[in-house]
């Protein structure tokens, strides 16, 4: 093959593949994600992801990936064999058309329209089109319902409570057995389902149930900012360096702000690189919150770089370490704030320890019941200890699972509505009406402080409503479609109030 050739067959080449790539991973995303969440990673970095994470990526693609190929590749290779040409007459001309002509003109043409086909397709795949649609239409939703903490009186009792979340990666209701509200034939997680029938759940129906996602809410730092704020997550894409400033949401008052202001000592937990998707920044920025994951481990000696698994140390070690950073903050004459985030249920399929019973058919179960176990012996744990009596244990699922849809596939009935999970230990509140109640991860923020004795003026904060009170959700009020609509769009009063317009002027300056 000469020179010429093999350049020009190259080129057709790189096309088609690049053609390939970018359907498929857009169908991939398509399934997988919402674009917010893709363009907020894009646009704020994405480093700490795990390497498994993006090997799991290709072994999923590369199906597709071959069968969208073999298709593109078909029309060149026939051409090689097929030169066909008819002739007709149209108007009185004869007209003359070569079908799959030998030429590397039809070659450069067919590869580039390909291009340009798979452009147009993956940009209605991942919802572009509404996307550039939303973020030209304002609402005025949020301007409208917000209520910032710093204009209401926030009230704690006399002896302040201690305050332990954990946000449990991915945890929704569906791997409860159906009779006691779940998705599932059996229970998958039953020390957590016995949690929330023995404390306090909030759920949608007179069993167990739970939250309702709604837009810009649905991945882990996203639901971190909901829960503690009451507000979506919501960044201009243009502000690509959004989550390494030191503004992080900077106009927002959330729980840590609160916490922090009442003399409180705080601390997160999690299990890997706590950088990822900006959760350092919002921590510290709002609270100061002492910060331990995966680097601390590291620095402390409990682990080497070699030691990494899955997304950093595994949720075995993470619920081993916290018992020691909640014995030293319990030392403290100050009340804590101890948040921790596990990690080992993330999709896909989960991180199964040597020590997981393997009692179900696939590792996403086993993976959970590990989870379950993990938990459970954690409370357990806390309940044994001095500082107990004087502490709110709240459980947060952070998001529902981003396991493939074809996961559930017959095993769920289509009509259940997954929700997120939630247990109180120890409220010192107690609810109206716990059961029957639509809400969403923004309700927590007013609900958290409620659980801890706290009284907010109104029984609403950010979005949130306080679940212990009898006040209607806004999910309650508008709808649970309306108010995720109206959330997905962009909001003038939220990118100049939230976001705090000292920031822009950072970014001006910058520029």
């Amino acid at each position: 093959m000469s020179k010429k050739k093999f350049f020009v067959s190259s080129i057709i080449s790189l096309l088609l593949l690049l053609a390939g790539l970018i359907y498929t991973v857009s169908k991939y995303i398509n399934e997988k994600y919402v674009i917010d969440e893709i363009l907020y990673y894009i646009t704020n970095g994405a480093n700490g992801t795990s390497e498994g994470l993006l090997g799991y990526w290709i072994s999923e693609n590369v199906v597709r990936f071959s069968i969208v190929m073999l298709v593109l590749f078909v029309p060149i290779l026939l051409s090689f064999y097929i030169n066909k040409t008819i002739e007709f007459r149209v108007l009185k001309k004869n007209v003359r058309f070569t079908f799959l002509p030998k030429t590397n003109r039809f070659r450069f043409l067919y590869s580039g329209m390909m291009v340009l086909l798979s452009i147009v397709m993956g940009f209605f795949l991942l919802g572009a089109d509404q996307y550039i649609k939303r973020t030209f239409e304002n609402s005025t939703f949020i301007e409208e319902h917000y209520v910032d903490g710093r204009n209401i009186a926030i009230t704690f009792p006399e002896e302040k409570r201690n305050l332990i979340v954990i946000y449990l990666e991915s945890m929704e209701n569906t791997f409860i057995d159906k009779e006691s509200g779940g998705g599932w034939n059996y229970t998958v997680i039953p020390e957590l389902k016995n949690l929330a029938l023995e404390n306090l759940n909030f759920s949608d129906s007179d069993k167990i149930g739970g939250a309702y996602p709604v837009s810009n809410t649905g991945w882990t730092v996203a639901a971190m900012v909901a829960t503690t704020s009451g507000i979506p997550l919501k960044i201009p894409i243009e502000r690509n360096s959004y989550t390494t400033s030191d503004n992080f949401l900077e106009g927002a008052y959330t729980l840590g702000d609160i916490l922090k202001k009442e003399g409180y000592n705080l601390k997160l937990m999690v299990g890997s690189d706590a950088n990822f998707g900006g959760r350092t920044n919002y921590f510290k920025n709002h609270g100061d919150y002492e910060i331990y994951d995966y680097y601390s481990a590291i620095e402390e000696g409990k682990m080497t770089e070699e030691d990494k698994v899955w997304w950093g140390f595994d949720d075995t070690d993470l619920f081993t370490w916290a018992k020691n950073e909640v014995v030293e903050l319990a030392a403290d004459e100050e009340p804590f704030n101890f948040t921790l985030l596990t990690v080992n249920t993330h999709f896909p399929d989960g991180y199964l320890e040597e020590i997981a019973d393997q009692q179900y058919e696939t590792q996403y179960e086993n993976v959970h019941a590990l989870s379950s176990k993990q938990v459970n012996d954690f409370i357990s744990w806390i309940k044994e200890q001095e500082f107990y009596e004087n502490t709110t244990i709240v459980l947060l699922g952070d998001h529902l699972s981003m396991q493939d849809p074809a996961y559930y596939d017959g095993k769920i009935d289509p009509e259940y509505n997954r929700t997120i999970y939630n247990t109180f230990i120890n409220s010192v509140a107690e609810p109206i009406n716990a059961k029957n109640r639509l809400f969403s991860s923004l309700d927590m923020y007013p609900t958290i402080l409620a659980s801890m004795g706290v009284e907010v003026e109104g029984n609403r904060l950010g979005l949130g409503t306080n679940l212990f009170s009898a006040e209607r959700t806004l999910v309650e009020q508008f709808g649970l479609n309306y108010v995720d609509a109206e959330l997905s769009k962009n909001s003038h009063f939220y990118n100049q109030t939230i976001l705090d317009d000292d920031y822009f002027e950072l970014i001006k300056q910058a520029e």
